[in-house]
């Protein structure tokens, strides 16, 4: 009771378990989660905890963490497609007229949709795509005279989509990486737990044995300090654990709701890419197979 008459007194909302550290907001009426709030983290970090707390009230705080975890851990990935676009076949046959044209956008189309973010690359385009366009050409040309249309602003708007795909490809792999790192640590701490409880144990029994049987103390305090040892280094570990999986897990709640807000942009971003890769690729190929 002595939290409710102090939040009656002083409307101080917020009030910590020595137990357990965990915190209770009287405003809220619920816990708040330390793990995700920088100024509880910051209070209720290692450095900060009391080196006394007992194994019980640890295991309890860091099983309390690991369910969080393994909600984030299942937490779906947006996906991000980048299947590249179809490609129609086209024909045309050579004329020898249009030899200097035709090896000019040759080597433009060898070089790739990149190239013409380069503006004499996009003039030599427009030139040698004029060349072809005055002459009679197979209807299957005809996207070559709407390929040039805006073909500064359309390139500059391709390259922005790429590079957005590029972001949102490298976000997801550190989405992956992180989830592999918990999971990983979620084993360990698993292991460590038996090792802890095991270890109290030992603690437990040797404490018993040392006030039944006084003709043996020495013996048996030489043992309890092993064990006390064996179980300061497994706080130690657990520790590190704690650690690294809450800056971790902080990263990735970061990562999960930059990748949520990105995905409808993607998805724009994709289409756009696509529908300007397929066009170059369909004058590409026309090219290929009729030179």
């Amino acid at each position: 009771m002595h939290f409710v008459e102090h939040y009656v007194q002083t409307k101080h909302c917020l009030a910590a378990s020595c137990r357990d550290q965990r915190i209770w907001c009287f405003r809220c009426k619920a816990f708040l989660d330390a793990q995700v709030i920088p100024q509880l983290r910051s209070l209720l970090s290692p450095s900060n905890a009391s080196k006394d707390l007992s194994s019980s009230s640890k295991l309890e705080n860091m099983d309390a963490l690991m369910v969080a975890v393994a909600d984030l851990i299942s937490e779906p990935v947006p996906s991000f497609d980048f299947r590249p676009a179809d490609v129609r076949s086209l024909v045309w046959h050579d004329e020898h007229e249009l030899a200097l044209a035709k090896e000019g956008l040759q080597k433009i189309f060898d070089r790739g949709l990149e190239a013409l973010a380069d503006h004499q690359v996009q003039k030599e385009f427009l030139a040698y795509s004029a060349i072809f366009l005055a002459y009679p050409c197979p209807s299957e040309l005809k996207d070559l005279s709407s390929f040039g249309v805006n073909l500064s602003e359309e390139t500059s708007a391709f390259l922005q989509a790429q590079h957005k795909l590029k972001v949102a490809s490298n976000l997801s792999a550190s989405i992956t990486q992180k989830k592999f790192v918990l999971l990983q640590q979620a084993s360990k701490y698993a292991e460590v737990k038996k090792e802890i409880l095991a270890t109290d144990e030992k603690v437990a029994n040797l404490k018993a044995m040392i006030k039944e049987l006084e003709s043996e103390i020495k013996n048996l305090e030489a043992s309890l300090a092993t064990a006390e040892s064996d179980r300061e280094k497994t706080h130690e570990v657990l520790d590190t654990i704690d650690t690294q999986v809450t800056t971790v897990r902080y990263g990735l709640v970061s990562d999960l709701a930059q990748a949520s807000a990105m995905e409808g942009m993607t998805r724009a971003a994709n289409e756009l890419v696509t529908q300007r890769q397929s066009a170059w690729d369909s004058l590409r190929t026309t090219f290929a197979k009729l030179f």
